[in-house]
């Protein structure tokens, strides 16, 4: 056992003694390439979204008012039409039928109206967080990639750009954010009803 851990020992010496080989730095320059291009595609993408589900949400609005107004116009004619054939605390007793069921009409368009506006608002709130996380991986890939090119080059990186002294503290903060990242995808895969 003794033997084991000497030579774990060594092993850890002569890799921290190796420079970064010059694939590994060449990956990770194309590697943060393909990130960018990533965070720029997704930024498009979420503003696509934002944009469809406006439209859903306009659509849905005009639905919902094209729906109250023929409701509406449907027990006007009830009415209407009603009203010779029925004596007078029978047209009273219809009336106030009628207008129970208009203001019902208006109080669901009006509670399906606001159930939208909020959705749309947290949908867009919940696409605007995951835009920021992802910049934050970004960061995570800058820095590394700061690290493989050279420690001194990963060190100003990690404390210019993102202000943190060491990667304990760095990778502390970015940890913070994958249970964050988790849960938004979940909201916004619930608000829009996609299952994963």
């Amino acid at each position: 056992m003794t033997y084991y851990k000497l030579f774990l020992l060594a092993l850890v010496f002569v890799i921290s003694g190796c420079a970064t080989p010059l694939e590994v730095k060449q990956l990770s320059l194309k590697q943060l390439d393909y990130l960018t291009v990533l965070t720029d595609a997704v930024t498009i993408q979420s503003e696509g979204l934002i944009l469809i589900a406006e439209k859903l949400k306009q659509q849905s609005e005009g639905n919902m008012s094209c729906h109250q107004q023929n409701s509406i116009d449907r027990l006007n004619q009830l009415m209407t039409t009603t009203v010779d054939l029925t004596d007078m605390s029978e047209r009273r007793a219809l009336k106030q039928k009628i207008l129970a069921q208009a203001t019902e009409i208006n109080k669901v368009t009006a509670a399906s109206r606001q159930k939208l506006a909020l959705d749309f608002k947290a949908i867009k709130i919940k696409t605007q967080q995951l835009q920021v996380y992802l910049k934050k991986i970004k960061e995570v890939q800058v820095v590394l990639n700061g690290y493989i090119q050279s420690q001194k080059a990963g060190e100003q990186l990690l404390s210019s750009s993102v202000g943190h002294t060491s990667v304990d503290g760095f990778l502390g903060t970015i940890n913070t954010y994958i249970p964050l990242i988790k849960l938004a995808s979940g909201e916004l895969a619930h608000l829009l009803q996609v299952k994963q």
